[in-house]
């Protein structure tokens, strides 16, 4: 997450430090609120002071897991803090992940290693010129995560488990929520609503995949990386409370989504590159198709409902959609 230190910004709800020390077994000395800027909404985020030195503490706002908020129904919450086994198989694979140093359930704190390097800002600066970081570093570190095997698909826990039997469960499940909401809130016409249902949804249930990869799924664009600029490699990868067990492509397709987006301000991201790193990727054009209606569906849940943006957004899912007849 990005951030900048703001030694006077910590809210009074914070527990006191002598509070903090005890839940987390760790001394706590001082803090400081660290600002974010690109990513980080779904957590507090602090510098904490200590015997061993700066730590972050991370206070969740809100609950975890990128697509949880689709089915909430099936999540044990109790089950959902920190991503422990995320972070350590990550660790262990040769990802720069920030180890966790104590965690406390019932109030949501996570204190963990603070990562070398400088957030990325914005995915928009205009002093770049490029991709801020080598794509091919980032190529071998998604490489190295999705060659990790969590157990289950669709969502996982802090334990590795996913909310579902398989792919085209989670996908499906995933489909039929999105256009729900959809539906609901006006942000999709009512017969692009039934195409999708018809033509669409149904051959999610027949996407099959072999074993699940750990998709990270919060690191696709520039927020969540921490790296170092001179020799623009990447120092830190954020965020693993987002991530997923599922088909590789999916994330692919969402990274293309982010960094191919219609935009004057898209910052350039060498796509070659980045395979070059990553070795080859099995991008089956039929299977990604399928897949890119729900990065759109995903943003109609709460953009302006009848704004420009969602208007691109009809057009594209149209098109996509007249390709399954």
């Amino acid at each position: 997450m990005s951030n900048t230190a703001d030694p006077d910004s910590v809210p009074s709800n914070v527990p006191s430090l002598p509070a903090l020390s005890a839940q987390l077994g760790v001394e706590i000395r001082a803090i400081e609120r660290l600002i974010t800027g690109s990513g980080g909404a779904h957590s507090n985020v602090y510098a904490c002071h200590t015997e061993a030195g700066e730590l972050i503490l991370r206070l969740a706002q809100g609950k975890q897991g990128y697509y949880t908020h689709y089915f909430e129904e099936r999540v044990n919450w109790s089950n959902w803090a920190d991503q422990h086994w995320a972070i350590s198989q990550a660790v262990k694979a040769g990802v720069p992940a920030p180890e966790l140093v104590a965690t406390d359930r019932a109030s949501g704190a996570v204190l963990m290693k603070r990562m070398p390097g400088v957030p990325i800002d914005s995915r928009y600066d205009e002093v770049w010129r490029g991709c801020p970081y080598d794509e091919r570093d980032f190529g071998i570190l998604l490489q190295r995560m999705h060659s990790i095997r969590p157990t289950g698909w669709g969502p996982i826990d802090d334990y590795g488990s996913g909310l579902f039997e398989t792919w085209a469960d989670f996908l499906s499940e995933a489909a039929l929520s999105a256009i729900k909401l959809c539906r609901m809130r006006g942000s999709l016409p009512p017969a692009l609503c039934d195409a999708l249902m018809s033509r669409w949804e149904p051959r999610l249930r027949n996407i099959g995949c072999a074993e699940p990869s750990l998709l990270h799924m919060e690191s696709l664009g520039f927020a969540n990386i921490m790296y170092e600029p001179a020799a623009r490699s990447i120092t830190g990868l954020l965020d693993y409370e987002d991530c997923l067990g599922g088909d590789p492509l999916f994330e692919i397709v969402w990274m293309r989504y982010y960094f191919e987006h219609e935009s004057r301000q898209q910052t350039y991201f060498d796509f070659g590159r980045f395979q070059s790193g990553y070795g080859d990727a099995d991008f089956d054009i039929v299977r990604a198709r399928l897949y890119e209606p729900l990065t759109f569906l995903d943003k109609l849940r709460w953009i302006e409902c009848d704004g420009d943006r969602a208007r691109q957004y009809w057009g594209r899912l149209d098109s996509l959609v007249a390709l399954w007849k």
